[in-house]
């Protein structure tokens, strides 16, 4: 609510930012809140009511996400390729149709390669009368930092304490660990499902090491595959350190003394390196990356 409030108390003073990068943890509300802001920028009514009226033409429109004036770029967990991001800067030059202002809204923006990154560092660098730019992130340390340096930043804070846990459906999801990077699964059924697949097929790797494509293939494909993955090895960590009594539910029980904590730390550490590369590369080398992962950490757990 703080950060509606703090955008329209900009726009009536004619002091909305060409460019705003809208920050939070998966699924910490940034995604509503750029839809929100989409709205109030196209709406007829904004000026009056300062929201989205959801009936006039304009509102309509952009609910088909057919509006003339807009342009939304969602890749979901697919790169965002350089020529969409030209596209966009171009679509920003032209006149609006229908609206006073122009929209283009990129959803998981950290997504972007470094090719569509620098072709909209020009699109920043040389903004045009009523055009907006909306960058919908959940992980900054994948943007350039010349991108974010020249977007308002606005950050979403998610909900905590008993806030969050009103939000969980299963209370035994939650721990001594808990934290807000654990809000998706915590939340969305639909990622306490995929986690769920991602953590039987590592539990099979860890004690058989024979269906590793299946594992590459989930971890690959889901945008919190390796925060999970790490997530299990420091888990099992903590379980053979004496926070069993903590992480009773957990699913790394099953394996507590199959391997030494040197091993779990060692694996630990290709899992950080891993994730730094993963960060920097396309779809195709991240399958590539977790790939030798796999093996390395097969190497570690079942050592020559």
């Amino acid at each position: 609510m703080n950060n509606k409030l703090e955008i329209t108390s900009k726009i009536e003073q004619g002091l909305l930012p060409h460019a705003l990068l809208l920050l939070g943890s998966h699924l910490a509300g940034q995604e509503e809140l750029g839809n929100w802001l989409t709205g109030l920028l196209l709406c007829e009514q904004a000026e009056t009511i300062n929201e989205p009226c959801d009936q006039c033409k304009s509102c309509s429109l952009v609910k088909a996400q057919t509006h003339p004036d807009l342009v939304m770029i969602d890749n979901s967990e697919k790169t965002i390729g350089v020529e969409l991001m030209r596209s966009a800067g171009a679509f920003l030059q032209k006149t609006a149709q229908l609206a006073k202002n122009k929209v283009v809204v990129v959803f998981s923006a950290e997504n972007m390669t470094e090719s569509a990154a620098n072709a909209l560092l020009k699109t920043l660098e040389e903004p045009t009368l009523n055009s907006y730019l909306i960058l919908v992130c959940n992980d900054i340390e994948m943007l350039l930092p010349t991108i974010i340096s020249r977007c308002s930043v606005v950050k979403i804070s998610p909900p905590t304490g008993e806030e969050l846990a009103r939000l969980v459906n299963d209370q035994r999801l939650i721990n001594e660990f808990s934290n807000l990077n654990e809000l998706a699964e915590l939340t969305d059924a639909n990622c306490q499902e995929q986690r769920a697949e991602i953590i039987e097929q590592l539990l099979v790797f860890l004690q058989q090491f024979n269906n590793g494509n299946e594992l590459v293939n989930l971890l690959a494909s889901n945008i919190h595959g390796m925060r999970w993955l790490t997530n299990s090895f420091n888990q099992l960590v903590r379980i053979q350190s004496g926070w069993q009594d903590s992480l009773v539910s957990h699913e790394m029980n099953q394996l507590a003394g199959c391997y030494s904590n040197e091993q779990l730390w060692q694996c630990l550490n290709l899992l950080s390196q891993a994730t730094k590369q993963i960060k920097l590369l396309t779809q195709a080398n991240k399958s590539f990356t977790i790939e030798a992962l796999l093996v390395d950490i097969e190497h570690v757990l079942i050592p020559s």
